[in-house]
């Protein structure tokens, strides 16, 4: 898939097109995932996540919090009085949405920052940033050997090959793997260009934060003046 531009933003220097789907709970980098990880890898799972939880949290992010979201006879209802009330019935479930929609969006960020990068130092060397890329790509991308794929397929598990055989897997793992290598020396580019240009970047989004209100009877280990408190969301059920 080719993830759509952004006006002021860049455009997408990188595509990525569907293809065959390795089996689920494919390992990634340390990472698995059993929705059956596609070729695209990293921005597929981003899209998935932003699909599932960006409508929760859209109008949220954006500081829309006096949004009428219903009305029952002349008593409108804000979003920012739901969530208030989504917080203080199940504060974890409220934070762990937020913290999916925020860690998608730190990934989108890279991505819109790494394109702007790309088109200045293209514009330094005189070139389109497609032709940056596609220069730098090809020396840094390297064929996926047969040997690759087999070391692959042998660090999965049963679970994970389903029963299929090497030969049933070794086209979508070489895919996979391919495209994981393309993704890692983009990132890696990005980042060298980003120390040899004398440009400043700045990441001004912020995390989601939740002020919580102790309560006398809360049970709590250590001293009440500590520097960092760990808060702990759980179910005695």
């Amino acid at each position: 898939m080719t993830l759509p531009s952004q006006k002021g933003a860049g455009r997408v220097l990188y595509d990525m097109a569907d293809s065959e789907q390795l089996p689920s709970n494919v390992p990634t980098g340390g990472q698995s995932s059993g929705m059956g990880l596609k070729r695209g890898v990293l921005w597929s799972c981003v899209l998935l996540l932003v699909v599932g939880v960006g409508a929760l949290l859209s109008k949220q992010q954006f500081g829309l919090s006096d949004e009428v979201v219903a009305r029952v006879g002349d008593r409108e209802i804000t979003l920012g009085e739901v969530e208030e009330h989504w917080r203080e019935i199940d504060a974890g479930s409220f934070m762990q949405v937020s913290q999916s929609r925020y860690d998608a969006l730190v990934l989108y960020l890279d991505m819109v920052v790494g394109n702007q990068i790309l088109e200045i130092e293209a514009a330094n060397r005189g070139l389109t940033p497609e032709t940056l890329l596609r220069q730098e790509m090809s020396a840094r991308v390297t064929p996926i050997t047969d040997t690759d794929v087999e070391r692959f397929y042998s660090s999965l598990g049963e679970q994970q090959t389903q029963g299929r055989t090497l030969e049933q897997l070794r086209r979508p793992i070489n895919n996979f793997l391919q495209q994981q290598q393309s993704v890692e020396a983009r990132a890696t580019l990005i980042a060298e260009l980003s120390d040899s240009l004398d440009v400043r970047v700045e990441r001004l989004l912020e995390p989601p934060r939740m002020a919580i209100a102790r309560a006398p009877t809360d049970p709590i280990k250590g001293t009440s003046g500590a520097i960092v408190e760990i808060i702990e969301f759980s179910d005695f059920q």
